[in-house]
């Protein structure tokens, strides 16, 4: 069983917002300022009438992400486990570009200018690709686009009398 956060948009369907498992502290604070109820069991639920605040948790999130993937010593552990699967014989085939399913990605190994000569093609995936975090902020304010407008450059608002339902479940 695992613990999801959704958001319900209002033509009934359900967005995860974060993976299994996942609710950083400061969309929890988020959610009291918006006076959800919470239960005993660790869920909880919210009518939410200010957008802004979980689209900012949103970004931190995938900020935070983006700084824990970037460390060294994440790398080192994904590349750890990469040696370990190539010692035991495992050598996966893997994508040159998220968005991409051809080989144009593929270094020219005598050119210096690239600047990954040295590096095996899925190195260099590794260290410019993000993970789903990527566009979790874009795919959440599509999903609620119907419910939402552009405050201005920088901010969204709720419609007037829309109200979006969140809800913490364990399924």
């Amino acid at each position: 069983m695992s613990f999801k956060v959704k958001i319900q948009n209002n033509r009934g369907d359900w967005y995860q917002i974060f993976p299994d498992d996942e609710v950083p502290i400061s969309f929890i604070r988020v959610m009291k300022k918006q006076n959800a109820t919470f239960y005993e069991d660790g869920t909880f639920e919210c009518s939410v009438y200010e957008i802004q605040p979980l689209i900012d948790c949103i970004e931190e999130y995938i900020k935070d992400k983006q700084r824990e993937f970037s460390s060294s010593r994440a790398l080192r552990e994904r590349l750890s486990k990469r040696k370990e699967e190539m010692n035991q014989g495992v050598y996966k085939v893997v994508l040159n570009s998220m968005f991409d399913l051809t080989n144009d990605y593929v270094p020219y190994t005598r050119n210096y200018k690239t600047g990954y000569d040295l590096y095996p093609t899925w190195r260099i995936i590794e260290m410019n690709a993000m993970s789903w975090t990527m566009f979790m902020s874009y795919n959440f304010i599509k999903f609620i686009e119907s419910s939402i407008y552009r405050a201005d450059e920088l901010s969204f608002k709720l419609k007037e009398k829309e109200r979006l339902l969140v809800k913490a479940i364990v399924e």
